[in-house]
C-alpha cells in the first residue's frame, strides 16, 4: 500500500502520549496517499466522528441552498428561454422535493457512510436533474456545459464528500454529461465541452483533496496539541498544588515574578522525631515512610481546598485563601490539620513512626512567584507565615498549635486548650497560642 507521511513528524510526536495514555509511536498519523484515510483505525474513527457534526450541517446547508437555486430556476427559466412552464416546474418540483427530504436525512447521517450517501445522492440528482432539464427545454446546447459545472463547483466547495467520493463523482459528471452530448450531436463543440466539463472536474477534485489532506493535518496537529498540553498540565499538577498549577495554565502571567498581598492561613507541619527515626533506617525506609505519610497527608489537604507549595524534607506547607479564594480559609486549615493527624496515625507504616506537629497562623502575606528568571517557587512570604512556622516548631508532636487570630475566626467552633504566651524564637512580641483539640459539628 502506498502511504503518505503527512510531513509534519518531530520527534515530539514520538514523546507524546494522547489523553487516554496512549503514547504516539512514530508514524502514528500516516494515511493512505489515496484515499487519505489513517491507517490507523481508531485514529480514522475518531476524524470521522469529529468531523460527524461539521459534515452534516453542510450536508443541511447544501441541500436547503440547492432549493434555493431550483426555486429560482423555476421562476426565472420559463419567462428567459420563451418556453411552456410545466416541464420545467415538474423537474424543479422534483428537485426541490428530493433536497427537502436530503436535508431532513442529515439528522440520519450519524456515521461517514450515510453523510456520503447523502451527499453523493443529491449530487447526482442535481446533475440527472440538470441535464434534463436543459434536453425538455431545448437548450442543451446552450446551457448543459453551465449547469454541469455549476453542479460540480456546488457539489465540490459545499457539499464537499471525501477524496475517493469526490473521484467517483466527478467520473458520474463527465459520462452524464458526454451521454447526452453525443445523442444531440455538438459536432466540433463536443470535444471542447468535454474537455471543460473535464478540466472543471480535475480541478474540483485536486482542491478536493488538498482541503481534505490539510483538514486531516490540523486535525492530526490538534490532536497531538491537545495530548502534550494534557501531559504537561498533569505533570504540573504532580509538581505544583492543582489550583496552583489551573492558575497558572489558564493565565500564564501569574508566574511573573512578584506577588500581591491576600489575607492568608498558613499551615506549617513537620514530623516529630523524623531525626531519630532517620538515624536508625535506611535511607529507602526514611523515602519510604515520608512518600507513605505524604500520600496520607496531602489528599485531605487538598479535599480541603488547600494549596501545597513546598515540602521540605520531612516538613510541608501549605496555604489557605491562594491562589483560590475561600471565605472559611481558616476553618478549612483547622480542619485539614486534624484530618492529616486522623490520616496519618491510619496510614499502614511501621509501629514506630513520626508524627505531625502543626502550626496555623492567619494573617496579610505576599502571595507570587519567588526567585530567578530562571528558577521560581510560588510561596506565601511574611512575617504570618514566619509565626506559623514558629508556632509549628514549639508544637508538641502530634499536636495543632494555633494563633489567637486563628482562633478568632474559628472560635465558634473550635475545641482549644489555652497555651498562654509562649516565648518563640524570633519573635520580639508575645503572641497567645492555643492548642486545638478538635471542631464541634455545624
Amino acid at each position: 500500500m502506498v502511504v503518505e507521511d503527512t510531513g509534519r513528524r518531530s520527534a515530539t510526536a514520538e514523546r507524546g502520549s494522547d489523553p487516554g495514555g496512549t503514547a504516539f509511536p512514530a508514524g502514528w498519523d500516516r494515511r493512505d496517499r489515496w484515499t487519505l484515510r489513517f491507517l490507523d483505525p481508531r485514529l480514522e474513527r475518531l476524524y470521522q466522528h469529529a468531523d460527524g457534526a461539521q459534515s452534516v450541517r453542510r450536508a443541511r446547508a447544501a441541500s436547503l441552498i440547492a432549493v434555493a437555486v431550483w426555486v429560482l430556476v423555476a421562476l426565472v427559466g420559463p419567462p428567459a428561454l420563451g418556453v411552456a412552464p410545466g416541464s420545467t416546474w415538474l423537474i424543479c418540483g422534483l428537485m426541490t422535493a428530493f433536497l427537502l427530504v436530503c436535508a431532513g436525512a442529515s439528522r440520519w447521517a450519524t456515521t461517514q457512510p450515510r453523510r456520503s450517501v447523502i451527499g453523493l445522492g443529491q449530487q447526482a440528482g442535481a446533475t440527472v436533474a440538470a441535464l434534463a432539464l436543459t434536453v425538455v427545454t431545448g437548450t442543451f446546447a446552450t446551457y448543459g456545459l453551465p449547469g454541469v459545472m455549476l453542479t460540480a463547483v456546488f457539489g465540490f466547495s459545499v457539499t464537499r464528500p471525501l477524496f475517493p467520493g469526490s473521484v467517483g463523482l466527478g467520473i458520474f459528471y463527465c459520462l452524464g454529461f458526454a451521454s447526452v452530448a453525443v445523442t444531440k450531436g455538438l459536432g466540433s463543440q463536443l470535444w471542447l465541452q468535454l474537455l471543460l466539463v473535464g478540466a472543471t472536474v480535475v480541478s474540483a477534485s485536486v482542491g478536493a483533496y488538498l482541503l481534505e489532506r490539510s483538514q486531516r493535518d490540523v486535525f492530526a496537529q490538534s490532536r497531538l496539541v491537545g495530548a502534550l498540553h494534557d501531559r504537561v498540565d498533569a505533570l504540573l499538577r504532580t509538581y505544583l498544588s492543582p489550583d496552583v498549577a489551573a492558575t497558572l495554565i489558564d493565565d500564564p502571567d501569574r508566574a511573573s515574578l512578584g506577588g500581591v498581598e491576600v489575607e492568608l492561613t498558613v499551615l506549617f507541619a513537620d514530623l516529630g522525631g523524623y531525626t531519630t527515626f532517620a538515624e536508625r533506617a535506611t535511607p529507602a525506609e526514611v523515602v519510604a515512610m515520608l512518600n507513605a505519610v505524604y500520600g496520607a497527608a496531602v489528599p485531605v489537604v487538598l479535599a480541603e481546598g488547600g494549596a501545597v507549595v513546598q515540602f521540605m524534607g520531612d516538613a510541608m506547607m501549605v496555604i489557605y485563601n491562594a491562589p483560590t479564594p475561600q471565605p472559611d480559609h481558616a476553618l478549612r486549615a483547622a480542619r485539614s490539620a486534624l484530618a492529616m493527624q486522623r490520616a496519618v496515625e491510619e496510614a499502614p507504616l511501621a509501629r514506630e513512626r513520626p508524627r505531625f506537629r502543626i502550626g496555623i497562623n492567619t494573617g496579610p502575606a505576599i502571595v507570587g512567584n519567588i526567585g530567578a528568571a530562571e528558577i521560581r517557587n510560588f510561596l506565601a512570604i511574611g512575617d504570618t507565615t514566619n509565626l506559623a512556622a514558629r508556632l509549628q516548631t514549639y508544637a508538641p508532636e502530634g499536636s495543632i498549635v494555633i494563633s489567637e487570630t486563628t482562633y478568632e475566626l474559628i472560635r465558634d467552633f473550635a475545641t482549644v486548650r489555652e497555651l498562654g504566651s509562649p516565648a518563640l524564637k524570633g519573635k520580639s512580641e508575645s503572641v497567645e497560642a492555643y492548642e486545638l483539640l478538635g471542631l464541634r459539628d455545624g
